[in-house]
């Protein structure tokens, strides 16, 4: 489920930043950074999650959204999460063009060379969604447990997980998701429905074996 931030304290620390508090502004991204951080683990696909760090696509997102800061308008919650999440897919995209640019230019460069296998540990990408206050044993489970959400969510349908995504992340309500995916309200509320139904029977016991 989506946390029910307070609207009212997102404009108080806008406020703050705008009068002048350039420290008001870590508040403020604290209090999106997990829901943000979220959405960029989704958006990212099981190919790109292994290539990008997630957590420097928020950073990222972030810092260029503080360039807008002073001018954004928001009336909800919503609302200013929405403009958030623009940069987010923005910054993915810039991503995964560099990337699929770079593997473009190697291919050229090294029409020979073959793909050796990833020096990285399969733990880097995650390290950063597991807090330091774990123990070792719940850092284990919490990982095992991001992966097979992820997994999950990666096998829904396209439509499936785009509207999953835009509804129970982001936060959209069914009207603007459908707007979006060019469907009708009740459609996207069957999408967002099935999706659910489908990852309860992926993350259930026993699931996806």
């Amino acid at each position: 489920m989506i946390p029910d931030h307070d609207f009212d304290a997102t404009v108080h620390l806008l406020g703050q930043y705008r009068d002048g508090d350039r420290q008001a502004v870590d508040a403020l991204y604290d209090r999106y950074f997990d829901r943000a951080h979220a959405v960029v683990r989704m958006r990212l696909g099981q190919a790109l999650r292994a290539k990008i760090e997630s957590v420097d696509i928020v950073q990222d997102a972030f810092l260029a959204s503080l360039r807008g800061l002073d001018n954004v308008s928001c009336h909800n919650e919503g609302d200013f999460f929405h403009w958030l999440c623009k940069i987010i897919e923005n910054r993915i995209r810039d991503q995964a063009d560099h990337i699929h640019a770079a593997k473009r230019d190697a291919a050229r460069e090294r029409p020979m060379e073959g793909s050796g296998p990833s020096g990285d540990s399969v733990f880097g990408p995650l390290k950063e969604l597991v807090r330091n206050t774990l123990s070792p044993v719940s850092k284990v489970v919490r990982i095992e447990e991001i992966n097979r959400l992820e997994a999950a969510i990666d096998a829904l349908s396209e439509n499936q997980r785009e509207a999953l995504l835009l509804v129970r992340y982001e936060g959209m309500t069914y009207e603007q998701a459908g707007e979006k995916l060019e469907l009708t309200p009740d459609a996207t509320r069957m999408l967002v429905a099935r999706g659910i139904v489908a990852l309860s029977k992926s993350m259930g016991p026993g699931g996806g074996a």
